[in-house]
C-alpha cells in the first residue's frame, strides 16, 4: 500500500506518460525506498535518452514534497551542473562531498573520507561509469577508490541510501553485495 502511493507520487512528478520499462523502474525504485534491507544499492542503467534522469528527477521532487531528503552527486562539476538543472535540485562533485582535508595549508594535502553526520538521506549518483575504483598509490584523496570511499561514506550514514545511474557492468562486482535491483539495459 504504501509502495503504490509513493509509486504514484513519484508518477504525478514524472513530466511524460511513462513507458512499460519505466513503470518497472518506478515500482523498483518504491520498492527499494520502502525495504528494510539497510545496505542495498538500486543501480539504473539504461542508453541515453531513456528517461533516467527524468526518473530521478521525479523522484528528487516527491522526496522534497514528502519532506525526505536527497543529495545529488556526480564525478565532475560539469556533470553535477546538468544533473542538478535536469533535477531542479542542488548537486555536488563527489569529492566535495564525501572528503575532507586533513590539514590546512596552501600544499597539496591529502584528503580523508568525512563523517557523514546526514541521516534518512538518498544519495544519488549520476554518470557512475565515470568513477575509478582503482587503487593509487600516494592518493590525494581517501584511499584513492572513489567507489569504495563513497559507499563507506554514504553508509556509515543513519538510514542512508545510494542510487547509482550509469554504471558499467563491470563496476557491479564493487557492489554486488549490496545490489537490490540491477535493471538491465534495452
Amino acid at each position: 500500500m504504501i509502495n503504490n502511493y509513493l509509486e504514484t507520487q513519484i508518477k504525478e512528478n514524472f513530466p511524460y506518460e511513462p513507458t512499460f520499462e519505466q513503470e518497472i523502474v518506478l515500482k523498483s525504485l518504491a520498492t527499494f525506498l520502502l525495504s528494510p534491507r539497510n545496505d542495498a544499492v538500486f543501480v539504473l542503467r539504461g542508453y541515453a535518452g531513456t528517461g533516467k534522469t527524468s526518473l530521478v528527477g521525479a523522484l528528487v521532487r516527491t522526496l522534497d514534497k514528502l519532506q525526505q531528503k536527497s543529495i545529488l552527486l556526480a564525478p565532475t562539476g560539469r556533470a553535477a551542473k546538468v544533473f542538478s538543472a535536469y533535477a531542479g535540485h542542488p548537486a555536488f562533485t563527489i569529492h566535495k562531498k564525501i572528503y575532507r582535508q586533513q590539514s590546512f595549508s596552501n600544499e597539496v594535502s591529502n584528503f580523508s573520507v568525512n563523517d557523514n553526520l546526514t541521516t534518512h538521506t538518498l544519495y544519488i549518483v549520476d554518470e557512475a561509469s565515470m568513477i575509478s575504483n582503482e587503487g593509487l598509490s600516494g592518493a590525494v584523496f581517501g584511499t584513492g577508490r572513489l567507489l569504495d570511499d563513497l559507499i563507506q561514506f554514504v553508509y556509515s550514514g543513519t538510514g542512508c541510501r545510494l542510487v547509482l545511474m550509469g554504471i558499467r557492468r563491470s563496476f557491479l562486482r564493487w557492489v554486488k553485495n549490496r545490489v537490490l535491483l540491477c535493471l538491465p539495459r534495452h
